[in-house]
């Protein structure tokens, strides 16, 4: 078996071409077989990927590089530990992962490194020079004033390098104490003698260091301020479960802690995270020092027992627990917490030397993680600077280190082994036959079923009467599996005796199919064949792929949202993507983003009276005015390509179908049935192809009929739509559809079956009959009706399930064939043929010409002149259908009634008095089946009566017997049983359903067709209404009380085909017209029997008096 295909295979979801990223070069020494984020960042991350926050020590200025070996288990034992943590499954296959490096990215550097830039910039223009400004110094000197150290020594000189004098400009009055003092106004450096100190110091004086520092400091706060609450919720959220797997905190704490946060439960998703609210449970305190609130340490208390619970951000160990409801205490226990932990020593260089540190414990009212980010931020402006960025950056440490242990290869997920496939389905259904009917556990992959010849054979017939039909099965032995896909039946010769051959069932352990080195199993081929043929394998695999894309589609389009994820940050880190484009696909994974996805597809040529079809792929276009487009390629290394404009994306396109690799990505997103032709596309639209050479060489033109899509790739056209729910949704449902397409393609029906052994007999009957209709006219008319047969199959094989399209062609082809090359040159010899074939032989000659009316209507009508009739749209009674109807003249009529025909449809004619419709009706026609022809469901509430058995020729009972009820039906139908009306002049052993109905299935009877019985000289529309008119008649007039009946008839229209008696059910349905009973007064036969005079004839028997019932 081949192996299965899935839409959801690891290199769709993550093409494994990414791991060509990981060069030599740019791999740390740890790195290891485990894969992890290895890749060089083109913006460098604040932290390092999957490490916790290091403290600030020194480099050492000489350091031997360590063995790989050594660093690459604790690495991994720090990315396993971290990947397991409950923080990491709500920030790995999310949007928030994203965020979290947009935050890191954007984090403001502090104010010394912000002045050394803007310093050495300065510099650089000034003198155009790469200098130092930690280097360069600046001497100040003041005999008045001298400054004093903290042990008591003065200094009247002092030196300060560029980077501390612009760090004292963001306090003015240090700044200005420096202006007061003389500076020597030297050179800065050797090699800028014309660059001053003097100057320089005015120079930085002019600088709007502070006030364009505060500006970066807020854009920070404007853009990731709710990030920052997320991110700060997320670690403390990770830190409390770690807490309490290590039992450093109590169950009751962890729960009171998660109702402070308006959790009930542990958070799922990242939406969860982000939501805000309060427990009613709990309150929550946070530390205040001088009225300024410390943004990393708080108390949660419960309300009902006064338990209270110190958190810090970021520390580790036990967390403080004791009962009160003091605040006063609270207030102590806070501040004692808070020197325990060393983590906050520079929280007091914030606060006034002058004024005494008041400390207290207020109530928080609110989001509690709110409130912390508001006082992180108010801290953050006021007077952050002077600490470290591993300080700063303490709340959210968790969560980023969490962000940078995501694994960008994302291993395969566990659903791809779920999809249901055609091949893996069948094994499964197999083996439960195997295991249900016949207590066996085997493999349906390697039980095998194959015909197996005998050891001699006889050809049966001789050399005067050969055989018509000889047939040889095919001794390839295919699995279980294959046969339930392909319907299997079990195969027999035709035409001669294999004796000692038989079909077997065998047991193969290589899974080669070699009936020698199997074991033979009791299983018969029959049984296998007959379960297979009741098994509904297109059914039942339809259904289990509904339910696998319907009930598991949260779980897919998530998997497609991780690898988008995913390979944005490689997009990024590999310099791909723009900084610009990255922020604005983040946008796009936000629930109330707007639409701005659409889908590219090519156009592919199915079959030909199909016309060109839109496939779209996995091609997805990000438009956003203002800024470039976004290519995203689901699927490939190259994920995510900008361009400009639609010329700069064919160009692209260009380059990329060329490539087999990106041919391979886009397939993945495509039914098996276009890969052949679109893989051919692409090639020409790549350029690696040359196009095929014309249908026609003599006429080149007609290609762009036959291949249209050659035209449009050639032309690099594209297709396009408008995305109207997520890119996710959209390739959800697009592997969807495919996934059905292909089960509909690969697996075989029961019909197909029955056609395609059907078409086998009739072409080799034709076959036989083709060098016989040339000098015999039945033999030509033989093979006429053969070839008839033949396109009708081909026509029904169509309709199958699947695409079709070699069906459809060759329906086409025969359809053709038929109509320009074998019908129309013999269609005056068929003519002559057909009128001395009608010609009376055995029977009487009026008996035949009766019965020939009823059945196919050969005899050639006079036309003459119809007087125009006065036609209105009316209301038809009861109903609300409007139908067109001319009213019969009344002197036709003895009683005096009107009498109505409506055009029901435009091949139907219903004759009714204008009293009322009735609630019987006799349809008056000529009637025939096909071999084709199929059955028709009976009407709800309807009885129908025929007249004669099925395969019979009715001889004309007259209409107005027909509804005096002077001829007896010959059986009756229903939606629930066939019956005889009795009695019946045939044999009763013969009466059978099929004999009845045309079919043995209750409620359906045989969709005979219909053609117009009626002539101008034989039961004209006078004489029909007349018969309407008369069945409305007074009782008093005649011997029985009359049933009102009315009749419909059937028009005969140039070009359209005959009507059936599926057609006319569905013309009353569709208007709403509903009869108690149908009376069909036609014959039964078959339409080449009827041709040949060789139907019986059956004569409806007359009806009893009802004074002798009565007697």
């Amino acid at each position: 078996m081949n192996p299965i295909w899935s839409p959801l295979r690891q290199d769709t979801l993550f093409h494994p071409s990414s791991l060509l990223l990981e060069q030599t070069s740019v791999l740390r020494p740890e790195h290891s077989s485990s894969r992890h984020d290895t890749l060089n960042a083109s913006i460098p991350f604040t932290l390092a990927d999957g490490f916790s926050m290091p403290e600030p020590t020194p480099l050492p200025a000489v350091a031997e590089e360590s063995d790989p070996e050594d660093a690459a288990p604790h690495i991994e034992r720090q990315l396993r530990a971290m990947r397991n943590s409950a923080g990491f499954r709500l920030i790995a296959d999310s949007p928030l992962l994203l965020q979290a490096c947009q935050l890191d990215m954007d984090f403001p550097p502090t104010r010394q490194d912000y002045v050394r830039q803007h310093l050495t910039a300065l510099l650089r223009q000034k003198s155009g020079k790469a200098l130092d400004p930690d280097v360069l110094q600046i001497t100040f000197s003041n005999n008045d004033r001298p400054a004093v150290d903290d042990n008591g020594h003065e200094h009247y000189r002092v030196s300060l390098s560029l980077t501390d004098v612009a760090l004292a400009s963001f306090e003015p009055a240090h700044f200005q104490a420096l202006s007061r003092s003389t500076l020597a106004d030297l050179s800065l450096c050797e090699n800028t003698p014309v660059l001053t100190t003097a100057q320089m110091f005015k120079l930085i004086g002019e600088l709007p260091l502070k006030r364009n520092y505060h500006a970066v400091l807020q854009a920070f706060r404007a853009r990731h301020e709710a990030t920052w609450r997320t991110l700060s919720r997320l670690a403390f959220l990770d830190n409390l479960a770690r807490q309490l797997n290590h039992r450093h905190i109590s169950r009751d704490g962890y729960w009171l802690a998660l109702d402070a946060m308006g959790l009930d439960r542990s958070p799922i998703d990242t939406d969860t995270i982000s939501m805000s609210g309060r427990g009613e449970k709990s309150e929550v305190r946070i530390l205040t020092l001088n009225g300024k609130r410390v943004p990393e340490i708080f108390q949660i208390s419960s309300k009902t027992t006064s338990h209270c619970f110190i958190h810090i951000l970021g520390a580790k160990g036990n967390v403080v627990e004791y009962i009160s409801d003091d605040p006063r205490q609270m207030s102590r226990r806070l501040l004692a917490a808070m020197n325990a932990s060393g983590l906050y020593g520079q929280v007091f260089l914030s606060l006034e030397q002058h004024a005494g540190i008041v400390a207290e414990a207020p109530l928080i009212e609110g989001d509690l993680f709110t409130a912390l980010t508001q006082a992180w931020f108010a801290g953050l402006l006021a007077d952050s600077h002077a600490r470290s960025t591993l300080d700063l950056l303490r709340p959210v440490a968790r969560s980023l280190a969490l962000a940078g242990a995501a694994d960008l290869w994302q291993v395969q997920p566990g659903i791809l082994e779920q999809i249901p496939a055609a091949s893996k389905m069948a094994g499964q259904v197999m083996a439960s036959y195997l295991q249900e009917n016949h207590a066996l556990a085997l493999n349906p992959e390697q039980v095998f079923i194959a015909y197996q010849p005998g050891y001699s054979s006889n050809p049966l017939g001789n050399p005067r009467l050969p055989p018509t039909y000889i047939h040889t099965p095919d001794p390839r032995p295919i699995s279980l599996s294959e046969a339930l896909i392909s319907n299997y039946r079990v195969d027999h010769p035709a035409g001669y005796i294999d004796h000692g051959g038989g079909t077997i069932v065998f047991l193969d352990p290589t899974g080669q199919g070699d009936s020698e080195q199997g074991q033979l199993l009791e299983i018969s081929p029959q049984a296998l064949e007959d379960y297979i043929r009741a098994f509904d394998f297109l059914t039942w695999m339809t259904q289990r792929v509904h339910d696998f894309w319907d009930q598991r589609r949260t779980a897919i389009e998530q998997a497609f949202r991780t690898t988008f994820i995913s390979q944005a940050l490689i997009s990024l880190k590999r310099g791909s993507l723009t900084r610009s484009t990255f922020d604005l696909l983040v946008e796009t994974l936000a629930p109330s983003a707007p639409d701005q996805w659409r889908s590219l597809g090519f156009f592919v040529q199915g079959a030909l009276i199909d016309g060109m079809q839109q496939q779209y792929t996995g091609l997805l276009v990000l438009e956003q005015p203002g800024s470039p487009n976004v290519l995203y390629q689901a699927g490939h290394a190259d994920a995510f390509i900008e361009f400009a404009d639609d010329t700069a994306l064919k160009l692209h396109l260009n380059r990329a179908t060329a490539n087999p690799e990106w041919r391979e990505a886009v397939m993945r997103y495509v039914p098996r049935r276009h890969h052949q032709r679109l893989d051919y596309l692409l090639k020409l639209w790549g350029g690696t192809q040359a196009p095929n050479p014309p249908v026609s060489i003599l006429r080149p033109w007609t290609d762009a009929l036959y291949n249209p899509d050659t035209r449009q790739a050639m032309s690099h056209s594209l297709c396009e739509k408008r995305l109207e729910d997520t890119p996710f949704a959209f390739l959800h449902q697009l592997l969807k559809q495919n996934a059905r397409d292909d089960a509909e393609d690969q697996i075989v029906t029961s019909t197909q079956v029955t056609l395609a052994d059907w078409t086998d007999r009739l072409q080799q009957l034709q076959r036989l009959l083709v060098p016989m209709s040339l000098l015999l006219t039945p033999a030509l008319v033989a093979s006429l009706a053969t070839e008839i047969g033949i396109t009708s199959l081909a026509i029904a094989a169509t309709h199958l399930p699947g695409s079709r399209y070699a069906e459809k062609n060759q329906a086409l082809l025969a359809t053709l064939t038929l109509g320009l090359l074998q019908l129309a040159p013999h269609t005056p010899r068929l003519l002559r043929s057909l009128s001395r074939i009608v010609k009376p032989a055995v029977r009487n000659r009026q008996t035949t010409a009766i019965t020939l009316n009823r059945a196919l209507g050969t005899r050639p009508l006079r036309r003459q002149f119809v007087t125009p009739r006065q036609t209105r749209l009316e209301k038809f009674f009861h109903t609300d259908a409007l139908l067109k109807r001319w009213t019969v003249s009344t002197a036709v009529s003895s009683n005096l009634l009107q009498v109505h025909a409506w055009k029901l449809g435009k091949r139907f004619l219903l004759w009714t008095s204008d009293r009322g419709q009735a609630r019987t009706l006799v349809v008056s026609s000529h009637g025939y089946y096909t071999p084709w022809s199929r059955t028709v469901k009976i009407p709800n509430g309807t009885e129908i009566r025929t007249y004669a058995p099925h395969g019979y020729e009715l001889v004309d009972p007259k209409l107005h017997r027909v509804v005096n009820k002077n001829a007896r039906p010959f059986a009756r139908s229903n939606t629930a049983v066939h019956s005889v009306m009795q009695p019946t002049p045939l044999e009763p052993l013969l009466l059978t359903d099929k004999l009845i109905a045309g079919t043995s299935l209750p409620g359906r009877l045989k969709n005979y067709s219909l053609s117009k019985f009626q002539t101008t000289t034989s039961e004209t529309y006078d004489e029909i209404a007349s018969v309407v008119g008369n069945s409305r008649a007074s009782p008093l007039r005649g011997w029985l009380p009359p049933t009102p009946m009315d009749v419909l008839t059937v028009r005969n229209r140039f070009g359209m085909p005959p009507p059936s008696l599926a057609d006319l059910f569905e013309s009353l349905s569709i208007q709403g017209i509903h009869y108690d009973r149908i009376l069909l007064v036609h014959c039964r036969c078959a339409a080449i029997s009827a041709l040949m005079n060789r139907s019986p004839v059956y004569h409806a028997p007359t009806a009893s008096s009802v004074i002798a019932n009565m007697a």
